[in-house]
């Protein structure tokens, strides 16, 4: 088995891109949005040739012969383009379970992956920081799935975003989280180190740590990751954040890290009855001054936070996400939709371990995300890194791929982010904290083309993000009619 987790990893590590299509592309018309100058130029021309930009120019007629001849034109007239974006933690699905309420997890439905990839796309991601899941659960075997599709996609086999592999064994020191099997317990830094080696040598570009481990554990798993020149990502509750910080950790997941030295004795073990998922309420109890103290340790430090807002309206107002992504499961593989829709489905309860979070006052959920909004907004103004990610995954329902991270996006403006902070938490931000800036996340000649035409000024309004026209991944156009016709082509 190794063998042939090797022969993959070797292969996606030196395989060139080549999913564009061989004639060149000419963009039209469009106005360009310069994330990294908050500026935007209108009538730009866009030259791309295999997955490359090759040219940026007015499209004026003086320009013409600046367009090969081949071209396929593609009109653009009006439309906005950024960058495609980038959801930094985000679970890919292999399958999801029939019935969540279920006790003895009965037969599962297998997951049409590239209709799911699909639907990221007919939403403007072209990248994703990817942990593999299986029926709704991080699988250390289901990252071969995220290694396979990887080159799939990028040999122009499968239609997808890129994908950056995470190993999906989520590392943590024992005795680890009670009641959720979704980690890797080891009991000293040897095993650690072991642990993080084998993941490197699987092929994992990415290696997460859950929440429970001591400096010496960490410290242990960053070093070894770093020698091997993988990066680490993860909770860190335990640990807190700005220990994690000064530690050397890549990226800080959720905000539960930020606030342990905020909040007095008795409220930090209250609602201990739903575990570390706590931290995300408590958020309405915290001493600010005390939170700016760890901002400071991770602004100084470039520690990027991926806050995973999104996800946590789940608990305010269920009902409420299921109308406004209503429109999006039209487009689902049927045999999942009627899995994840089917009466009594638990989602977000059985996803996190069967805790009870109903008895929990909605509102309260509601403040606190408003709160984590506010300070993400403050660390921006503090010279902090903000990456975006929805923390997506098919067994939270209702919640929606890709439209998730738009509404992530939201959440940043409604917490006092401009537009364009908030954009750049998808793009140019994103790109940085995978160490791919120079690969893709703005608009440039020799970076990859991945592009998305909106019909409306996303600096205006954040929610233009949504109004997709057309989507460009490595060279290959995606009008949004033709994916979503390839989508209800394939639920067939």
């Amino acid at each position: 088995m190794k063998t042939v987790l090797l022969a993959v990893a070797l292969l996606f590590f030196c395989i060139p891109i080549s999913s564009a299509q061989e004639q060149p592309v000419y963009l039209t018309g469009g106005h360009l949005v310069d994330v990294v100058r908050g500026e935007i130029y209108e009538d730009i021309a866009v030259v791309i040739e295999a997955d490359k930009i090759t040219g940026l120019f007015f499209d004026f007629s003086y320009n013409d012969q600046r367009v090969p001849d081949n071209a396929m034109r593609v009109d653009v007239t009006g439309k906005y383009l950024i960058p495609g974006l980038i959801d930094l933690h985000l679970h890919t699905p292999n399958s999801v379970r029939r019935n969540f309420t279920s006790g003895n997890f009965p037969d599962s439905v297998e997951v049409d992956r590239e209709h799911f990839y699909r639907l990221l796309l007919k939403n403007g991601v072209t990248t994703i920081r990817a942990l593999a899941t299986d029926s709704g659960a991080p699988d250390p075997g289901a990252m071969s799935f995220s290694l396979k599709d990887k080159v799939a996609i990028d040999d122009g086999e499968m239609d997808g975003p890129n994908i950056i592999v995470s190993a999906t064994g989520l590392i943590e020191e024992a005795p680890g989280f009670p009641r959720v099997k979704r980690t890797q317990i080891v009991n000293n830094s040897i095993e650690a180190r072991a642990l993080v080696r084998d993941y490197a040598y699987r092929g994992a570009e990415w290696i997460k740590f859950y929440n429970y481990g001591d400096e010496e554990m960490v410290q242990a798993v960053i070093d070894e990751a770093h020698h091997h020149g993988r990066k680490i990502w993860g909770h860190f509750a335990m640990l807190g954040a700005a220990e994690a910080s000064r530690l050397g950790v890549d990226s800080l997941e959720h905000t539960v890290s930020l606030i342990q030295d905020a909040l007095d004795y008795e409220t930090s073990i209250s609602m201990t009855d739903i575990g570390y998922y706590r931290l995300f309420r408590l958020w309405t109890e915290v001493n600010e001054a005390e939170v700016i103290k760890t901002l400071e340790v991770l602004a100084e430090n470039e520690t990027p936070i991926i806050p995973t807002l999104a996800v946590q309206s789940i608990f305010v107002d269920r009902n409420k996400m299921a109308r406004d992504n209503a429109d999006i499961f039209r487009y689902y593989q049927p045999e999942v939709y009627e899995a994840l829709s089917a009466p009594k489905s638990e989602g977000i309860e059985k996803h996190t371990g069967g805790f009870d979070f109903a008895k929990y006052d909605p509102k309260q959920w509601g403040e606190s995300i408003k709160v984590q909004a506010r300070m993400m907004a403050k660390f921006v103004e503090m010279g902090g890194i903000i990456g975006a990610g929805s923390d997506f995954s098919l067994d939270i329902f209702p919640y929606a791929p890709g439209v998730s991270l738009h509404h992530e996006l939201q959440f940043f403006v409604e917490g006092g982010m401009t537009p364009l902070e908030a954009l750049r938490t998808a793009t140019t931000n994103a790109a940085k904290i995978l160490g791919w800036e120079n690969r893709f996340g703005s608009i440039e000649i020799g970076k990859q083309a991945d592009i998305i035409a909106l019909n409306a000024n996303p600096l205006v309004d954040i929610k233009s993000v949504a109004d997709i026209h057309t989507i460009v991944k490595s060279g290959e156009v995606f009008p949004l009619a033709k994916l979503n016709n390839q989508l209800l082509e394939s639920g067939q």
